[in-house]
């Protein structure tokens, strides 16, 4: 793999940083994607605060002089309000103006931690939402479980139970970025966590029952913020609540560690909705083409991706949401990797904390304004012929 790590100093004084690598485009095309972008947890580069215009102006210039000159910049999850792509646009200077273009724009829940202690933000929920807290700890308990948090020595084996988990989960239920990863996945963790369990950064949450995990959370923190970079559990426990009992712990892990912010992960999804008091969308995806005589034919070749997200965006706002699913799932699988090949400037999406969709159960009539008829042995009823005159 080839990395461009573009560093930039006034003065001697570290003020900015942007780790890219070289990715395999089709037809020519050079892409640059930011390091960690197609892991789920929205990546942007570094920049001290004030200072990011002019950083971004310097990784611009840096970038324009690399060999092979890059023909795109590819983000995966960004902030809706981010800066970064409108100061790299201004940054490259051309002919023309940078071509800047973001698609699916999802919601990312998030916990403010306005109460002073966790006892106060735990009281602060709503009345039924503490009921089946307590409920669920109840089963918890009673079923011997027991929690425990991920030490130097216990990393290795905690990051092979996650890997462990996270698999059985995903089976059957589509992409993930972290299940293509394969036997590397707990290397991945381990290597992960070895960098920061010493200075507190890396935090994984064990729930056992019996001695065995049945979920494993972890979570990254820098600054005042907890953010989640992925959860596996296993779903024969699904009673117990575990994924909803990991993120009250990181709640209260986060007040341990003086954090005011937690943030549940890319995507709207119910169990995130009880705990959640804000909102920081983000697209999925942002392409940045810089200018140059090879803009157009670039931008030709990204056509494609982008007339398939725009016609994605109609048909989601159009359709029933169960027929939008079962388009999808008429869709032949597409590895994230192959999809980026097709598709050049695309970042494969992948699950951060995302609930894995349930495969289908059902055929449904997929065309808009039509209904789904009664269904009759699992499968939709179809309307008899006329009998021909």
């Amino acid at each position: 793999m080839q990395t461009r790590l573009v560093a930039v100093r006034r003065r001697g004084r570290l003020v900015g940083i942007a780790p890219f690598y070289v990715a395999n485009g089709r037809w020519g095309t050079v892409e640059y994607r930011l390091m960690a972008s197609d892991f789920g947890m929205r990546v942007e580069p570094l920049g001290l605060p004030g200072r990011e215009w002019d950083v971004a102006a310097e990784i611009a210039r840096v970038l324009a002089s690399c060999t092979p000159r890059p023909d795109m910049l590819a983000f995966g999850p960004i902030g809706v309000t981010s800066h970064w792509p409108p100061a790299l646009r201004e940054g490259w200077h051309g002919p023309v103006p940078a071509l800047v273009r973001s698609y699916r724009i999802v919601g990312e829940p998030v916990i403010i931690l306005r109460e002073p202690t966790f006892d106060a933000w735990l009281a602060s929920l709503g009345t039924a939402s503490r009921r089946n807290l307590r409920h669920e700890q109840r089963l918890f308990e009673a079923a011997d479980g027991t929690v425990r948090w991920t030490t130097r020595e216990t990393l290795r084996a905690d990051a092979e139970a996650f890997s462990r988990l996270h698999m059985a989960r995903w089976t059957g239920r589509g992409a993930s970025r972290l299940v293509d990863l394969g036997a590397r996945l707990p290397d991945w963790v381990e290597q992960l966590g070895r960098d920061l369990i010493d200075q507190g950064r890396f935090r994984m949450c064990m729930l056992e029952v019996d001695g065995s995990p049945i979920c494993a959370d972890f979570h990254l923190i820098a600054g005042d913020q907890l953010a989640g970079v992925n959860r596996g559990w296993d779903e024969r426990y699904a009673r117990l609540a575990p994924g909803k009992l990991a993120t009250v712990l990181a709640v209260q892990d986060a007040y341990r560690s003086g954090c005011r912010r937690v943030s549940l992960g890319v995507g709207a999804h119910p169990y995130k909705l009880i705990f959640a008091n804000g909102n920081d969308p983000a697209t999925l995806s942002t392409t940045i083409m810089p200018p140059s005589l090879r803009l157009p034919g670039t931008y030709a070749r990204a056509l494609p991706g982008l007339l398939h997200e725009r016609t994605r965006q109609i048909l989601k706002r159009t359709l029933p949401a169960e027929q939008f699913e079962a388009l999808r799932a008429m869709q032949p699988r597409i590895r994230p990797e192959s999809r980026s090949a097709r598709f050049p400037g695309t970042v494969p999406a992948s699950d951060g904390l995302h609930t894995p969709a349930p495969p289908a159960r059902r055929r449904v009539r997929a065309f808009a304004g039509a209904r789904p008829r009664a269904p009759i042995g699992g499968l939709v009823q179809q309307r008899p012929r006329a009998p021909r005159r």
